[in-house]
């Protein structure tokens, strides 16, 4: 997908909508039920490119994913008989080094080497269901039929877009793109707002996130589409804050640092579809 020349309007309209994305996102995580699900958001490991790889390789469902002790402190056991997932990690080493100019000792740590790593997903275990951010499905309209026409770009790309039921191990998701197949599926029981949301979403997958083209994880990669839907469909009207501002909260853990470090390439993205589309884009609302 070529990228026609932006108008001077468009860009200060998805401009402030990714402000406005930071903002909702620093205000949403001062509640209290994003504290409770953030403390225990962080206790769960962020896995390189290559592990995030070996995890789906070995269990295409995974979803949450630690250590037999980890999953202890926080409630639940994984049952007897349930196979380990194996990841590397690294094995850390202390030394002090002295600095050269002030004579300072410090403390440093570096990768000595790697270690084979067992994990478990939430699925392998049993216990209290662990607490949600807050995401609000979006329940409305589709005023501008924007489904069909985002559908229509995702075909552009010569990816097959279908509506109906998620595949095994994926069935609470709203909608998944397969890179292997060339395939997009959206549940075919989403209201036409969330329908909209979703299908931007997928989108935003297939122009940004083909395999190879850049080593991101998952966390970036989710952050980035959500970002996109958002500016895309905000941009023309239809708000999905309920749902973008929760589901970018929960992916970057409220590090609004890390959302603006995707800003180059959301933004370049939302542009272009926005283009494509050919849909006329408001002025921004007067201060």
């Amino acid at each position: 997908m070529t990228t026609p020349p932006a108008t001077a309007e468009r860009v200060d309209r998805v401009t402030e909508l990714m402000d406005s994305l930071v903002a909702g996102v620093a205000q949403l995580t001062t509640n209290d039920d994003w504290l409770r699900w953030l403390d225990v958001a962080r206790r769960f490991h962020r896995y390189s490119f290559w592990n995030t790889v070996a995890i789906l390789t070995q269990r295409p469902d995974a979803t949450q994913v630690a250590g037999y002790q980890r999953w202890k402190t926080l409630g639940r056991q994984v049952r007897r008989g349930e196979r380990a997932i194996r990841i590397l990690a690294p094995c850390p080493r202390r030394r002090t080094v002295v600095d050269e100019t002030t004579g300072e000792e410090e403390t440093v740590t570096r990768v000595a080497g790697w270690k084979v790593a067992s994990v478990f997903d939430i699925s392998q275990t049993d216990g209290p269901a662990l607490p949600e951010p807050p995401v609000r499905h979006l329940d409305g309209p589709d005023p501008g039929l924007f489904r069909h026409q985002l559908a229509a770009l995702i075909r552009a790309e010569h990816y097959t877009f279908r509506r109906g039921a998620m595949p095994t191990g994926h069935e609470r998701a709203n909608g998944i793109t397969n890179f292997a197949t060339r395939t997009v599926t959206v549940r075919d029981d989403l209201a036409p707002a969330q329908t909209a949301k979703t299908t931007a979403h997928e989108l935003a997958h297939v122009l940004l996130h083909q395999p190879g083209a850049h080593d991101l994880d998952r966390a970036r990669q989710e952050i980035e589409a959500e970002s996109v839907a958002y500016l895309v469909l905000g941009a023309n009207g239809l708000e999905t804050d309920a749902y973008s501002f929760g589901y970018v909260a929960g992916w970057s853990r409220g590090d609004t640092d890390l959302i603006r470090a995707t800003s180059e390439r959301v933004l370049a993205c939302a542009r272009t579809v926005l283009d494509h589309l050919g849909l006329p884009t408001p002025a921004a609302p007067a201060a």
